[in-house]
């Protein structure tokens, strides 16, 4: 007889996540920012999150730097072009778990390209918050180059300079609430 594994499903809490971005700008400061709208599902069948299958979407549109003139130029077609790519997607379907520490490995769909890209994460506990829910954190990080996912644009200056760094680094600052 065969026992029927029992699946939990955790969603991305909105209002207590965000997936940030930073690169070098000019190679001696960095510019960064953040989507504020993003959802996502954790299924797994263990406590720990091993072997658990993550769905997340980034909405484009939501993208803020703090300064209104940059992020439209972000939003348009010299970089994530949301009107064409109006959403950014990952997608994992198995999460290696060592104590407190994660491999989640899975494909970043970012301007139409699917790349299989590895998140580190730590996984930060989980606790019951002050209405009795289910709740788990956890930071993601990961390096990506911009160039491999189509976005290229850059200006140059003097005989060596670029404005932007080719690699981005991204975090994901996510809590999780627990929904069966």
């Amino acid at each position: 007889m065969s026992s029927i594994e029992t699946k939990s499903i955790w969603l991305i809490d909105p209002v207590h996540s965000k997936i940030r971005f930073e690169t070098k700008y000019l190679l001696i400061s960095s510019v960064s920012g953040w989507f504020s709208e993003i959802e996502g599902s954790v299924v797994t069948t263990s406590d720990d999150f091993t072997d658990s299958e993550v769905n997340i979407t980034i909405y484009v549109n939501s993208l803020t730097t703090g300064n209104e003139e940059r992020d439209n130029h972000l939003r348009s077609a010299d970089f994530f072009d949301a009107k064409t790519f109006p959403i950014i997607t990952f997608r994992c379907q198995h999460v290696k778990v060592d104590e407190s520490f994660a491999d989640v490995k899975g494909f970043l769909c970012l301007k139409g390209i699917t790349a299989e890209i590895k998140f580190n994460a730590d996984y930060l506990g989980s606790v019951k918050d002050p209405m009795g829910n289910s709740k788990a954190g956890f930071k993601m990080a990961t390096s990506i180059n911009r160039k491999d996912f189509n976005i290229s644009w850059n200006q140059y200056f003097d005989t060596s300079g670029v404005l932007l760094s080719d690699e981005v680094q991204i975090v994901g600052d996510i809590q999780l609430l627990k929904v069966s």
